[in-house]
């Protein structure tokens, strides 16, 4: 059995979007038929997006640049130059800052366009804009996208309207990488593994859970082990998700898991990972004692309904929840929000 879910790509554009602390971006996509939310609507919405930017102009800014030359220009690297002396060259090695557009957000922009213009299976009206667009960058150059370089991308105030922009660049290679795996072009239902949906759920849930309530802090929590003894060896212990109520002693600890199957199953009879529940247990017992607390294991799941709930002792309880994510949006929004009631 593949190890795959099926996600549309509108929810998966409403994961990635709150992932990247972009809720608003949502509101683009909500009168939207689903059937319409393709690879063509997104590279046709990142053209708009890129026709946006250039009409307002390209952010710049200074980039280091190390050359030979034959004046001194900049700033001298002895080291470097010394080498060419020894070797009776006329050079010198300068490191300098150019004033230029060839900087990373441009970078992106520009290969994505490249991107969509060679891939076959996108309109062609839609490719033949990106090429138009893409021939405007003249002075930036392509690179390699990676998932990391999406992810450690950091926006200050001169960039932030780059955003949105980055954010579809963001959506368009995960979905070109999930095409790649499943061989779907189509990319309506894109399959996605188990490594996949935990690099977008856990963040999604994060970042969800900050945005739409206020009643709880959301934050990441680093606990230190009840225990003495060498700690060398002792592995980190940090949730996915902790909520802790603002005015009142209450803390809800989330961990996103990620399974094909919700379910182990030994001797023919199925029950919940046991693993994941030891650790849930673990995150509770290292808890203050004064607290009421609720500790819940999320699976990301298809057309599997599942809400456990049991009570340790009068504050404490521990759940097990699915949420399907082939679901429409509004439904999973409401499961998420009922989860703080």
């Amino acid at each position: 059995m593949t190890n795959t879910f099926k996600v549309s790509i509108r929810n998966l554009f409403y994961l990635l979007s709150y992932a990247n602390e972009m809720p608003d971006m949502i509101d683009s996509l909500n009168k939207v038929e689903d059937e319409l939310i393709n690879y063509d609507f997104l590279a046709n919405h990142f053209n708009n997006e890129v026709e946006r930017l250039l009409a307002r102009g390209l952010v710049r800014n200074y980039v280091s640049q190390i050359e030979e030359t034959s004046s001194i220009s900049g700033r001298l690297l002895i080291n470097d130059s010394l080498t060419l002396l020894m070797e009776r060259k006329p050079l010198v090695v300068c490191e300098k800052d150019n004033f230029t557009v060839d900087i990373l957000f441009n970078q992106v922009m520009k290969t994505t366009l490249e991107a969509i213009y060679r891939n076959h299976f996108i309109n062609e009206k839609i490719r033949r804009k990106s090429y138009v667009l893409w021939e405007k960058l003249t002075h930036v150059s392509t690179i390699v996208l990676t998932k990391e370089l999406f992810l450690r991308t950091v926006f200050y105030r001169h960039n932030q309207y780059y955003k949105r922009m980055f954010h579809i660049a963001h959506l368009l290679f995960e979905l070109e990488l999930l095409s790649h795996q499943s061989g779907d072009v189509e990319l309506f239902q894109p399959n996605i593994t188990e490594g996949d949906l935990n690099r977008i759920f856990e963040k999604f849930l994060f970042y969800f859970f900050q945005i739409e309530q206020k009643e709880y802090r959301v934050h990441g929590e680093h606990m230190q082990w009840q225990l003495e003894g060498n700690r060398t060896y002792l592995p980190r212990m940090e949730t996915d998700v902790s909520l802790t109520h603002r005015l009142e002693k209450k803390k809800i600890i989330i961990d996103a898991k990620f399974y094909r199957n919700m379910f182990q199953i030994n001797f023919d009879k199925r029950s919940f990972h046991s693993h994941n529940m030891y650790q849930m247990f673990t995150y509770l017992h290292h808890q203050p004692n004064d607290y009421e607390l609720r500790g819940i294991l999320i699976y990301p799941a298809n057309e599997q309904v599942i809400h456990e709930k049991y009570m340790y002792n009068e504050r404490v309880s521990f759940e097990i929840k699915s949420i399907d994510l082939g679901a429409q949006w509004n439904t999973i929004y409401d499961e998420l929000v009922d989860i703080l009631m």
